[in-house]
C-alpha cells in the first residue's frame, strides 16, 4: 500500500509500520512547550508510528550539526515530528530541554525537560528487551544472553540508560529536601546498571548494520567513561559508600576511553568532545588538577572549522585561552560567542561571568562591575553571589570610589540576602560564604580586606593569574602594600576581627606566591596564618585552606610524602568550616597527582633496573 511522499518529513524517508491504514506522515506533534500532561498522554497511548533505525541516525546527525551551527530552531523542528514515536529523536528533544534546565536551574524549566524524558524512557521501554516472570527470574541465576539483542533492542537500552541520567540529574536538581536525591540516586544506579548491560551487548552481539554498531560503541564509551571519571573525582568517604552499592571508577580508563570515542565515526563523537572539554578546562579547574590543554586545543582547531559561530566551541576556546592567561583574546573569544546566537540567554551569561573575571583578574574592578550587574539585571541562577560580587568588585576601587559607588556599596551588601535560594534543598555554601561576608562588612565600619581579590583566590584563579606574569606582579605588589597600610593604620574599625583580616591577608600572599612557582617563600607566609589561629574569631575556613596550600607547596618542592601527610591530617582534624566541600575535591585531587607521580616513578624504577639487568 503505497505512502504519500509527499506527506514524509523533507528531511527523511523513514519507513513506517501501521496497525491500521491511514493516510502517512508524522504523528501528530506536541505542543510548543511541551506541556506535560500531553507527554503523559503520549506515554499512555499505543503508538502505531515508528521510525527505522538507519533513518533516526541521519536525521539525528542533521540536528546535531544545526544544534552546533547555533540553529536551534532547525534542530527542534527536525526532532519534534518524531519526538513521541522515535528513540533517538525523543532523545534528542529531551536534551534540547534538559540543556536550558542545567543553565537556569528553572522550575518550569525542569518539569518540561523531566516531562520530555519521561516520553522518552517510555518509548525505550516499550522497545527494550522484555523479560517474562519466569525469564525474569532465570535472569538472577543465568545471565542474558545478550547475542540475541535486536539492533533495536540494543539502542533502546543505550538510549534508555542515557534518559534515565538526565533524569536522576533532574530529579535531584528539582527535589526541595533529601527524598529528590534519594530519588536520583536509585535512577542513576540504575543507568549505571544500563551501561553495564550496554558494554555486554557490544562485547557479545552480532549487528544487522556496521552503522548501528559505530553508533552504539560511541555511547557506550560516552556513558562508562563519564562516570568513571566522575566518580573517580569524588572523595574517598563517598566512593567507599559508591563502591559499596556497586559502582567503580577509574580516571585514566575514563579519559582514554573518551579520547578514543571523539576520535570514532559514532553520533556521540562531538559529545566526548564536549565531555572532554569540560573536564579539562572546567571541572580541573575547580578541583586544583592539572588539565590536558593540547587535547583541547585539538579539539577546538578541529570543530571550529566545522562550527565557526558555534557558542559552544568559542565558550571553550574563549575558557582555554583564559586558562593561558591569554586575558584580552578570551574577552574577544566570548564576546564574539555572545554574538553568535540570541536564543539561549544563558549562554551569554556564561560569557559574562568569564568576562568579570578576566578583567578581576586584569584589577579592572569597575569594568568587571559592569558585567556583575549584567548578571544582576538578567540572570536568574544566584543574585546573592552577584550582587555581593558586584559590591566587592567596587570596593575594590578603594580610595577611587566615588561617593556614589559607595552608597551603592552599602545597599548592595544589605539587600544581598534577600535573594538567598536553596538548590536541591540546599542553600548554596558561596551565598552562606557571602552573607557572613556582607554582615561583617556592616560590623566592620563598611569596611573589607581586599574582598574582590578574596573571591579571586575562593574561585581558584591564582593559579590562572599566575600565567600572566605582569598581572601576578600587580596583584603582589597590592596584597603587600594592604598589608603594610593595615600595620602602620588604626585597627578600632575592625572590631575585633583584626586577627582574621591578617590572616586573611598572609593566607592571599602566600597562594598568589604558590601560584607564581615560589613555594619557599609563599610557606613564610602561610605559617603566619598558621601562627594565629588562636586568635581568628570567625574566618577558621582559612586554617584548613592555608594547611592545603602547605601542602602543595612541598609537593612543588618534591617532599611528596610530607605534603600527602598534611593532607590527610587536614582531612582528618577540619570539619564544619565555610566552603569545606571544595577544599575536600581539590585535597583529594592533589592526594591523587601526588600517588599518581609516586606510581610513575616506581615504574619508570623498575624500568631502569631491567635495562640495567638486560
Amino acid at each position: 500500500m503505497a505512502l504519500k511522499q509527499e506527506s514524509v518529513p523533507a528531511l527523511a524517508s523513514p519507513m513506517l509500520h501501521r496497525t491500521e491504514y491511514r493516510e502517512a506522515g508524522p504523528p501528530p506533534l506536541a505542543t510548543e512547550e511541551f506541556e506535560e500532561d500531553e507527554f503523559q498522554d503520549a506515554a499512555e497511548e499505543q503508538l502505531e508510528y515508528t521510525m527505522d533505525l538507519q533513518t533516526a541516525f541521519e536525521e539525528c546527525e542533521v540536528a546535531m550539526r544545526k544544534f552546533f551551527n547555533n540553529d536551534l530552531v532547525g534542530a527542534s523542528n527536525i526532532m519534534k515530528p518524531w519526538c513521541r514515536t522515535s528513540l533517538y529523536h525523543s532523545l534528542g528533544m529531551s536534551i534540547f530541554e534538559f540543556i536550558p534546565a542545567m543553565l537556569t536551574f528553572d522550575h518550569g524549566q525542569i518539569n518540561r525537560a523531566l516531562a520530555a524524558l519521561k516520553v522518552c524512557i517510555s518509548i525505550c521501554n516499550q522497545h527494550r528487551r522484555n523479560f517474562s516472570l519466569v525469564e525474569s527470574i532465570g535472569t538472577m541465576i543465568r545471565k542474558p544472553n545478550f547475542s540475541t539483542y535486536t539492533d533495536l533492542e540494543a539502542h533502546a537500552e543505550l538510549c534508555y540508560a542515557e534518559a534515565l541520567l538526565l533524569q536522576a540529574m533532574m530529579t535531584i536538581m528539582e527535589g526541595e529536601d533529601l527524598t529528590g536525591l534519594i530519588k536520583g540516586t536509585i535512577k542513576v544506579k540504575n543507568c549505571y546498571n544500563s551501561y553495564k548491560d550496554c558494554a555486554k551487548i557490544l562485547a557479545r552481539k552480532q549487528w544487522e548494520s556496521e552503522t548501528s554498531r559505530i553508533h552504539f560503541h560511541s555511547g557506550v564509551r560516552l556513558g562508562t567513561a563519564t562516570f568513571n571519571v566522575m566518580i573517580s573525582l569524588l572523595p574517598p568517604r563517598i566512593i567507599s559508600l559508591l563502591e559499596f552499592v556497586g559502582f567503580s571508577g577509574n580516571k585514566s580508563y575514563g579519559l582514554t576511553e573518551l579520547v578514543a570515542g571523539m576520535r570514532s565515526a559514532g553520533l556521540r563523537a562531538v559529545l566526548c568532545e564536549l565531555t572532554l572539554l569540560a573536564y579539562h578546562l572546567v571541572i580541573c579547574h575547580f578541583i586544583g588538577a592539572r588539565g590536558d590543554l593540547d587535547i583541547c586545543q585539538e579539539i577546538l582547531d578541529k570543530e571550529l572549522k566545522v562550527y565557526p559561530d558555534g557558542v559552544w566551541f568559542l565558550l571553550f576556546k574563549g575558557r582555554l585561552e583564559l586558562m593561558r592567561g591569554m586575558f584580552n583574546p578570551a574577552i574577544v573569544t566570548y564576546n564574539l560567542a555572545i554574538d553568535s546566537q540570541d536564543m539561549w540567554l544563558q549562554f551569554r551569561h556564561v560569557c559574562y561571568w568569564e568576562i568579570m573575571w578576566v578583567n578581576g583578574l586584569k584589577m579592572d574592578w569597575r569594568q568587571a562591575a559592569v558585567y556583575a550587574n549584567k548578571l544582576m539585571e538578567e540572570s536568574s541562577w544566584s543574585r546573592t553571589i552577584y550582587t555581593y560580587t558586584k559590591a566587592a568588585l567596587l570596593l575594590q576601587l578603594g580610595e577611587d570610589l566615588k561617593l556614589g559607588e559607595r552608597q551603592q556599596c552599602n545597599d548592595l551588601m544589605r539587600n544581598a540576602s534577600y535573594y538567598k535560594q536553596r538548590i536541591a534543598g540546599k542553600s548554596l555554601p558561596m551565598e552562606k560564604f557571602m552573607i557572613k561576608r556582607c554582615a561583617r562588612y556592616s560590623t566592620q565600619g563598611h569596611q573589607l580586606v581586599l574582598p574582590a581579590l578574596e573571591l579571586l583566590c575562593l574561585w581558584n584563579m591564582f593559579p590562572v593569574l599566575a600565567r600572566h606574569e605582569r598581572a601576578a606582579q600587580d596583584v603582589l605588589k597590592l596584597i603587600e602594600t594592604t598589608r603594610d597600610r593595615l600595620d602602620a593604620g588604626p585597627k578600632e574599625w575592625m572590631a575585633g576581627y583584626e586577627a582574621d583580616n591578617r590572616a586573611l591577608l598572609w593566607y592571599l600572599h602566600g597562594c598568589c606566591l604558590s601560584a607564581m612557582g615560589l613555594p619557599r617563600l609563599a610557606l613564610d607566609s602561610l605559617d603566619s596564618v598558621m601562627l594565629l589561629k588562636n586568635e581568628i574569631k570567625e574566618d577558621t575556613f582559612l586554617l584548613p585552606y592555608a594547611m592545603a596550600e602547605i601542602a602543595v607547596c612541598y609537593h612543588y618542592l618534591g617532599d611528596d610524602d610530607r605534603a600527602l601527610q598534611i593532607l590527610t591530617d587536614t582531612r582528618k582534624k577540619y570539619s564544619g568550616y565555610s566552603l569545606e566541600s571544595r577544599l575536600q575535591f581539590r585535597m583529594h585531587s592533589r592526594m591523587i597527582m601526588i600517588k599518581e607521580k609516586e606510581q610513575k616513578n616506581k615504574t619508570e624504577s623498575i624500568k631502569k633496573k631491567c635495562v640495567v639487568k638486560l
